[in-house]
């Protein structure tokens, strides 16, 4: 069973104004924010887009969100490479899609080497928003949040190999991989008819890192955390986040698509959900807790004004009218009723 927002929304909205003035104090300076908007609207479509370039989101509204370097606990890191994401939302009857822009100069989509990263995003919200609002870090003991990770790595492992990367190592003979003798063995060879997953540990301990069925399924995994230093994974197969991002001219822009359904509650049409971003750039060096974070932010699903919209104003006006009316009637009566008794 769900829970509605809808009896959050009072809260969210007494503190959407601290979410502001705290953007303002994490925003680097230089960036004026006094103004600075703190909810996003999600327009209602027939069906959410899982292409960032449909123009279906150029009609959705756009939050600016401005990140901070995660600086509270280790690893932290006091330069972020991203600054800011521009957020846009849509939903339908049964997805809620998330559209986030951001400017990286570089696209970092493998981590094959030592020193080599991955560029990622991430949407985060509280797992049971109808209960006191967490802390944005990670949530916070007995306050969880959950996260939906879109990591680069997962969308374009399939364009990678090793062999390619490292053309001229040598290489032992991985018999459980699958791999012919002189081959680089990947951790997606296990998973394959021929090799053997019990022989890649992390995929054997049940893994996502290491799940190459399940990142072939999608680059978003769900996660779940109560404080820094707690991120759990959701099992695999309830791994429900879809996504697809596109880098071009030192941009990306990526669709994050989760349920409306979630665990404990259901985004609902009208209800206000504390939400939070943050995003990694592997040029950087950056994964794990060295990101860039924001504070909470909101989400409103805007609710479609149907007939009753146009049909009662209207009313109301004719209403009046009609009052009006019967009002003026009744002073001429009066009227007339007060010369007949003078005369």
């Amino acid at each position: 069973m769900t829970k509605s927002t809808t009896g959050i929304g009072r809260r969210a909205v007494m503190v959407a104004a601290s979410a502001a003035a705290i953007g303002w104090v994490l925003r680097p300076f230089g960036k004026a924010a006094a103004a600075q908007k703190a909810t996003l609207i999600g327009k209602e479509v027939d069906s959410v887009p899982t292409d960032p370039g449909d123009a279906l989101w150029d009609k959705s509204d756009i939050l600016e969100v401005p990140l901070s370097p995660q600086a509270v606990v280790k690893p932290r890191t006091y330069e972020a490479g991203v600054t800011d994401i521009k957020a846009r939302a849509l939903y339908d009857k049964d997805r809620l899609a998330f559209l986030l822009e951001w400017g990286d100069a570089g696209r970092e989509v493998t981590i094959g080497g030592v020193e080599t990263f991955r560029d990622a995003v991430a949407v985060e919200f509280p797992s049971e928003p109808g209960d006191a609002i967490p802390y944005f870090g990670m949530g916070e003991q007995n306050s969880s949040v959950t996260i939906y990770h879109w990591k680069s790595d997962w969308q374009y492992s399939a364009d990678w190999d090793a062999d390619d990367e490292y053309p001229n190592i040598a290489v032992d003979w991985y018999p459980f991989s699958g791999r012919e003798a002189g081959e680089i063995a990947q951790a997606s060879d296990y998973d394959s008819p021929q090799g053997d997953k019990a022989f890649n540990t992390s995929r054997w301990a049940g893994s996502n890192l290491a799940n190459a069925e399940l990142q072939s399924r999608t680059p978003i995994e769900k996660l779940n955390a109560e404080g820094f230093g707690t991120v759990r994974p959701v099992v695999s197969d309830r791994q429900d986040g879809l996504g697809n991002g596109v880098w071009n001219n030192g941009i990306w822009k990526t669709v994050i698509s989760i349920p409306r359904t979630q665990e404990e509650f259901t985004f609902e049409r009208g209800a206000t959900v504390p939400v939070a971003f943050a995003g990694w750039d592997g040029a950087k060096k950056e994964r794990g807790g060295e990101k860039a974070i924001s504070t909470w932010y909101f989400l409103s699903l805007e609710q479609s004004a149907g007939a009753f919209a146009y049909i009662n104003p209207v009313i109301a006006i004719l209403g009046a009218i009609a009052v009006q009316f019967v009002g003026l009637r009744m002073l001429r009566r009066k009227a007339k009723a007060a010369d007949q008794d003078n005369e």
